[in-house]
């Protein structure tokens, strides 16, 4: 259901998007942290005293790192409670024949349905958890060297079963949100789903990348909450710049914007949407799941706000699949899913978007990259 008033959670929000609006794109390849451009309306604009300003920014500070740590406490339980375990497995994997996705021995076929007339977008019974025989692939966490950051990183690469060098493979990045780490997808089962819907679907073998977000040098649990979001945003440069370079040397991987997606939760569905229209020579795919806003300017809200980027322009036409969904609940990132879904309906972009029952949380993650992975690569 879509709501135009805000709740009570308005100025929470507000705070939050203050405060995840930093930095001038996701990140800079410098390594530095550059603070955003705020555009000033409505009220804001037009406080007299300077008293008053001090004590509506003291108040905004208090609640949006109270609010940022249930945010952060909530993720956490979310990417802990689902978590899964490898299966003894043998079931028959679907192939691919001729370019035409075939479901095992059944002659079905998958259709690519991009904007489809059936909005359900119910998943499949246990769809985060191994089933029966089937084969699932490998999880290795390598280290890559980050020129973001002058040292060497980790990050988390899923190998399809079966992975063989001398083909070739498209490429999923992943991307959590605050408070989580490389290992925050694996936790919530992120081979088990991709391969269901390989085996159900017949969407093709891929690659895996699970990237960490918090790029720092510093322990997460050590940085002041309302001080994170400028580490999340250097995400652009430690994707572009070190891991997606690895990966093409390292692996045998697919290249392009045909074979190259990006997904995230949260603050990385926010840095999934920016780095996705920032470089749409390299990514075709956009996954945002309960996105945090900061991506574009949000004029309508009338609230003070940095962003990542101007807007949303089209340079390569229309991407083959741009998905987003957030919970009817969510009152972190409702909003901001509902106006990204407005800014692109109105730029004639092409795009899903659906709202689903649940909070800000990792049913709605899940079954978010469930939707998104049925219609990539195909």
């Amino acid at each position: 259901m879509r709501h135009t008033a805000f709740t009570k959670y308005a100025a929470i929000i507000t705070a939050f998007c203050i405060t995840l609006g930093m930095v001038s794109g996701c990140g800079q390849s410098n390594g530095s942290n550059q603070t955003g451009a705020y555009a000033v309306t409505g009220e804001a604009a037009v406080q007299p005293k300077e008293e008053q300003t001090q004590q509506s920014t003291q108040a905004a500070q208090m609640e949006q790192t109270a609010q940022m740590e249930q945010t952060a406490q909530m993720e956490q339980t979310a990417q802990n409670s689902d978590a899964v375990t490898l299966p003894d497995t043998s079931e028959a994997r679907p192939v691919v024949v001729s370019g035409e996705k075939t479901l095992g021995d059944t002659g079905k076929t998958f259709v690519n349905d991009y904007n489809p007339s059936d909005r359900s977008y119910a998943a499949s019974d246990n769809y985060i958890s191994p089933k029966g025989n089937r084969q699932y692939g490998t999880t290795t966490t390598v280290e890559y060297y980050s020129s973001t950051l002058g040292t060497t990183r980790k990050a988390d690469v899923i190998l399809p079963y079966g992975y063989d060098a001398s083909k070739s493979y498209p490429v999923l990045y992943m991307l959590h949100g605050m408070g989580g780490s490389n290992k925050s997808w694996s936790d919530m089962g992120v081979k088990y789903i991709v391969e269901n819907v390989h085996y159900e679907n017949g969407v093709p073998d891929m690659i895996i990348v699970c990237v960490d977000c918090f790029v720092s040098t510093q322990d997460q649990d050590s940085v002041p909450i309302r001080e994170m979001s400028a580490a999340y945003d250097l995400t652009e440069s430690e994707v572009m710049n070190d891991l997606m370079p690895y990966i093409n040397n390292n692996y045998s991987t697919k290249t392009g914007r045909d074979n190259t997606a990006i997904a995230g939760y949260s603050l990385g569905g926010r840095c999934a949407l920016a780095i996705g229209f920032k470089h749409q020579d390299r990514f075709g795919y956009i996954g945002a799941f309960s996105a945090a806003s900061g991506v574009i300017p949000n004029g309508s809200e009338g609230r003070i706000l940095a962003t990542l980027m101007d807007d949303f322009v089209l340079e390569y036409g229309n991407f083959p699949m741009i998905l987003i969904n957030v919970g009817e609940t969510d009152g972190i990132c409702g909003d901001s899913c509902r106006f990204y879904d407005d800014a692109l309906t109105q730029r004639e972009i092409k795009h899903i978007f659906y709202e689903m029952e649940g909070d800000h949380e990792g049913t709605v993650w899940q079954n978010g990259l469930y939707n998104f992975v049925k219609r990539i690569f195909v």
